[in-house]
């Protein structure tokens, strides 16, 4: 993680939060009071004067309703001979709001302090610190700088009396040293991300404990984060909560991968958001997070690992458990396979106008694509799909390639794909057929003790019914070449001299999905819809249409009986990791729109 998305979004958050904490409707406003009291805390600061009471059973301390003079916070510090007071402002530094929003009225009344609840006998010097989080000019400082020069040098004969600026980039350079913590958080949620952190800490990404515990404890605070209303300090704290999380990862070769998973369900949320919101302001936060946190940091973590992922047989796990090896190397392969996928899709899902922009985007597919081609031919895990649900995977890899035109490198991809599962449909591998309800638990069972458990499911199959749908982006002859040797040797079990070469034919189950699947997926799994039976193409009394005819005409049927649209409300990239994460099915669309018109 660069230290650059370090800087936009943790200067954006505090520049977007308001001068005090307060409660509103049962919603938390958050202020960067808090910021500068937790800062105060981590520098053993005594607190003389706050804004709130302290409650911690609330959301938020109560907000205090007496005179403030001009002081917002003040502390003591450890040696009880300096006093800093801290005036606050959420508003620009220039020459319209040194009057008018009375950044002079109240420095006016801030050096003057009460100082009667501070042992005077040891205190020496008292600091006033105008603190604001918004920008400044020119006008603004000079005008604070003659403030300074015309304002007393002594508060009485002993006390020395000095004034300083804390702009949002001293404010932010602050945070960033001392605050990268849950502390920084408002402290109905500190607790909570402080909890997630030691758990971040302690698992490994992937175990049960991950995905059983942490992820779920993730979720939740996301839903408690942003809850409605949404504003811009709520979206603009989940990237925040983010870099918290990122210091206090585990030393681990996984330790980034389940840093990024922590960010996919982050961002899921956020988008979820982005459809119930009609600010465009932050509407534009949702995107920016997506783009400049989530595929930046995909970016940057491809780039680091090109080298393993273009290296033979570079993608392997580092567990060697008996009879486990090749299902956690394809395991691995598919996953870095999705997030290729997404990284290459991302930016072409939002308009670009200029020519710059454009040819900045094919550079980023050519890169994808060299990427992919190399990693395909290196990794022959990529070329085992474990469960039915992999189809998403092999879309995105033939995605990819057709973007590029590259119809050579799918018919080589395909025909490898189809010589590799042909021999696991016939039993010559000590690895299982794709698992058709998805169930990873029973296809490592199969492959540690090579006998297939009772719930194990292998005669249907969605994920070949895309294959062979995938064929047609094919010129004519790869094509047909393609579509028989599935049909015929993987589908129907027939080898190419008649004989059979399994004792089952699989079933092609095409698939529709609910009208509210776009409303759903985002937030859940969707695996409601209508199921098709394809019947493999046969018909009664059976015909002599060629079987690329069959499954045109299958497909026209399906789409004109089950017209479907994917919402163009949200990107496309976001819909296909949402399906990845929850472990649902991609609608067919995905890839038919552009295969057929």
């Amino acid at each position: 993680m660069g230290n650059n998305s370090i800087n936009i979004f943790l200067t954006n958050y505090i520049m977007s939060l308001a001068e005090r904490t307060r409660i509103e409707k049962n919603d938390i406003k958050i202020g960067f009071d808090w910021i500068i009291y937790n800062l105060a805390l981590v520098n053993d600061w005594i607190p003389i004067r706050l804004p709130f009471f302290r409650q911690p059973e609330l959301l938020a301390g109560k907000t205090k309703t007496e005179a403030e003079f001009g002081i917002d916070l003040c502390f003591l510090l450890p040696n009880k001979e300096e006093l800093y007071i801290f005036v606050l402002k959420d508003e620009e530094l220039n020459n319209q709001n040194w009057i008018k929003l009375n950044f002079d009225t109240d420095l006016r009344k801030a050096i003057t302090p009460d100082l009667s609840s501070v042992d005077q006998s040891t205190l020496k010097t008292v600091k006033i610190i105008l603190a604001y989080n918004k920008d400044e000019d020119n006008a603004g400082i000079e005008l604070f700088n003659r403030f300074v020069a015309s304002a007393p040098s002594k508060i009485g004969d002993e006390i020395s009396l000095s004034l300083e600026r804390w702009n949002i980039t001293r404010i932010f350079e602050e945070v960033k040293s001392n605050l990268i913590s849950p502390d920084l958080l408002p402290q109905h949620l500190s607790g909570l991300l402080n909890y997630i952190c030691s758990q971040v800490s302690d698992f490994h990404f992937g175990s049960i404990e991950w995905e059983q515990q942490l992820i779920p404890n993730w979720k939740s605070f996301i839903k408690t984060l942003l809850r409605d209303p949404i504003d811009e300090r709520k979206l603009r704290l989940v990237p925040v909560s983010l870099f918290i999380l990122y210091k206090y990862k585990k030393d681990s070769p996984d330790s980034y991968p389940g840093w990024i998973d922590l960010i996919e369900w982050a961002l899921l949320s956020l988008w979820e958001c982005y459809r119930s919101i009609n600010n465009r302001k932050l509407k534009e936060i949702v995107i920016q997070i997506w783009l400049q946190l989530y595929i930046v940091e995909l970016e940057k973590y491809f780039i680091e690992i090109s080298p393993v992922l273009i290296t033979e047989h570079g993608l392997h796990s580092k567990k060697r458990a008996m009879g486990l090896v090749p299902i956690n190397d394809a395991y691995i392969a598919y996953w870095h396979l999705g997030r290729l996928g997404i990284l290459t899709l991302s930016p072409q899902d939002f308009r670009v106008e200029n020519d710059e922009g454009k040819k900045m985007i094919a550079n980023w597919v050519r890169r994808s694509v060299d990427w992919l081609i190399k990693c395909l031919r290196a990794n022959p895990s990529t070329m085992r799909p474990l469960i039915d649900l992999n189809h998403i995977e092999l879309f995105l890899i033939w995605l990819v390639l057709w973007q590029m035109g590259k119809k050579d490198e799918i018919y080589m991809w395909l025909s490898e794909l189809e010589n590799r599962l042909l021999t696991r449909r016939i039993r010559n591998a000590n690895l299982p057929f794709i698992e058709g309800r998805n169930r990873m638990d029973l296809v490592a069972e199969y492959a540690a003790t090579s006998i297939k458990p009772y719930e194990f499911t292998d005669n249907s199959s969605y994920l070949l019914l895309m294959i062979l749908e995938l064929c047609f982006s094919l010129d004519e002859k790869q094509r047909d070449e393609l579509l028989n040797r599935y049909y015929q040797r993987i589908i129907k079990g027939i080898g190419d001299d008649g004989n059979p070469l399994a004792d089952f034919e699989i079933d092609l189950i095409g698939w529709v999905p609910p009208e509210n699947w776009g409303e759903k997926i985002l937030n859940e799994s969707v695996k409601n819809g209508i199921a098709i039976t394809t019947n493999n193409f046969r018909e009664i009394p059976e015909d002599k249409k060629p079987l690329q005819e069959k499954i045109k005409n299958f497909i026209d049927q399906s789409r004109e009986k089950y017209p479907f649209n994917i919402p163009i409300d949200i990107p496309c990239a976001v819909f296909i990791l949402a399906c990845i994460k929850h472990r649902s099915p991609l609608p067919p669309d995905f890839w038919r729109r552009n295969i057929f018109k």
